[in-house]
């Protein structure tokens, strides 16, 4: 053979095995095959800074649990890789859509929109079920004439689907959890096509292994989840925001702990340094320009105005006289707060906008929370001494927080090897205190070479051994979590 003529044979075969696989699940009838290369490379990348080695060859649009099924069954006789889609947000940002195999296609859940209301409309039972596609925020549109909401909020409008798989939370997790506590059962097609029912509609069980807390978070390596069964909670009539100016971000962070200790009850406690600000006030037109310096949101909720008026009073008497807090502002009124968090959802984006054209390497780490202060305070520090760009915020009533570094297509690599040891920095100091590499944004391909360093190689073996039970072939997004 010539130089390359095998590789190319392989390439070819590759190909065709692919091709004949999609024109069966076309004449099925039950699947969109959709070989536009927009959509391909769409799909291949979500919003991760990480390159996708190869386009998808097609992205499949499945109308049911069954038709999922049968893809399965196919793609599994012919070996063909498949990758999960729900939104690309960024929940995809370490790169857990990109493909890494030659031949794979992209499996987009987008038609798995339906919301299974009760019919009398009443949610007794505190849970609805939804359709791995549906959006976070077109469910809580549909939830509030029941008086019921959704509490897990990414920022991102995210799929529920995606967050189980990424084992997402936000910035209400300080007071309602993670998805792994906001979920009681899943569907979930196996690699063989089976179609597994995980957990019950009970708000406790003791009885067998935890399989939908085993689907939460493996990042669509073990199967394909088709419908979720979500915690509800009820929406609370009395809420006020407020937010609070600190001379310096170790003490605002000191303030997280004093308030949790004090049993102060917050839905959401955001912190952000003052990079975040100047972010801010540069991109936002939410907000009048802030104080750049930094700050801490926080929200309460509860049934009674006089609640939560106490728990207001306790956190700013907290942080003004024990934490050196020069401001605490609060409001109830409902337009004030839509803005002061519409303005901290966007801090990705406004973080971005720093380097106009950029895409960005977004840290995720969660520590003990006695560990906050000094590790976001280093972070910081290493922002300013390695002369980058990267915002710090985070949701620091469970010690989770970022660091968002906007690269260039332009810049150098010693500003790129500037970029990568803030990360590896941080990375390394969240496992020396037996943190994670990961609070909330999965492993995807990014993280990999992590992950053998905080938990050892025996609890990474032990994955292995169930990703190869439930996926012998290694079809389910291969070369994510972990490279087999």
């Amino acid at each position: 053979l010539k130089r390359g003529t095998k590789s190319q044979l392989i390439t070819r075969s590759v190909h065709d095995s692919t091709d004949e696989v999609l024109i069966s699940i076309e004449k099925m009838g039950h699947t969109v095959v959709n070989r536009n290369l927009y959509e391909r490379e769409r799909h291949g990348k979500g919003e991760s800074h990480h390159e996708s080695l190869f386009t998808p060859r097609a992205v499949l649009y499945p109308e049911s649990t069954q038709a999922v099924s049968d893809i399965l069954k196919l793609c599994r006789v012919a070996k063909i890789p498949i990758v999960p889609f729900g939104a690309g947000t960024s929940f995809s940002i370490e790169g857990h859509v990109c493909c890494v195999e030659e031949g794979s296609v992209s499996i987009d859940l987008t038609k798995f929109n339906e919301i299974k209301l009760p019919t009398d409309g009443f949610l007794d039972d505190f849970h609805v079920r939804v359709g791995a596609g549906v959006h976070r925020l077109h469910l809580n549109e549909e939830l509030r004439h029941t008086g019921m909401q959704f509490m897990v909020d990414p920022g991102a409008d995210a799929t529920i689907g995606g967050m189980v798989a990424c084992g997402a939370s936000g910035t209400a997790a300080v007071r309602y959890g993670t998805m792994r506590e906001n979920i009681l059962a899943l569907e979930v097609v196996l690699s063989d096509g089976s179609i597994v029912k995980c957990g019950t509609h009970a708000r406790k069980s003791s009885a067998g292994y935890d399989l939908v807390s085993l689907m939460c978070g493996s990042e669509g390596t073990l199967g394909i989840i088709t419908e979720i069964t979500v915690k509800l909670h009820p929406i609370m009539p009395c809420v006020t925001s407020a937010m609070c100016v600190f001379s310096s971000l170790h003490a605002a962070a000191e303030a997280v702990n004093a308030l949790l200790q004090s049993g102060v009850v917050v839905d959401r406690c955001e912190l952000l340094d003052t990079n975040s600000i100047v972010a801010f006030n540069r991109y936002s037109k939410e907000l009048d320009d802030l104080p750049e310096m930094p700050h801490m949101f926080l929200e309460f909720s509860g049934s009674h105005e006089s609640s939560v008026r106490e728990q207001v009073n306790i956190a700013s008497k907290i942080c003004l006289e024990d934490f050196g807090c020069s401001s605490f502002i609060a409001t109830s009124d409902a337009s004030e707060r839509r803005r002061l968090w519409s303005a901290r959802h966007q801090l990705y984006y406004a973080s971005l906008a720093l380097r106009p054209g950029s895409s960005g390497i977004v840290t995720d780490v969660c520590v003990p929370l006695s560990k906050l202060a000094d590790i976001i305070q280093s972070t910081a520090d290493d922002v300013e001494e390695l002369q980058v760009i990267g915002p710090c915020f985070g949701h620091c009533g469970d010690g989770n927080f970022h660091c968002i570094l906007p690269v260039l297509d332009s810049d150098d690599d010693d500003y790129r090897n500037r970029v990568e040891e803030v990360n590896r920095r941080l990375i390394k100091r969240a496992i020396a205190v037996e943190g994670t590499v990961s609070g909330e944004h999965g492993v995807g391909t990014g993280k990999i070479k992590y992950l053998p360093e905080m938990y050892g190689q025996e609890a990474i073996d032990m994955m292995m051994s169930v990703k190869t039970a439930l996926d012998p072939e290694n079809i389910m997004n291969p070369g994510k979590v972990f490279n087999l």
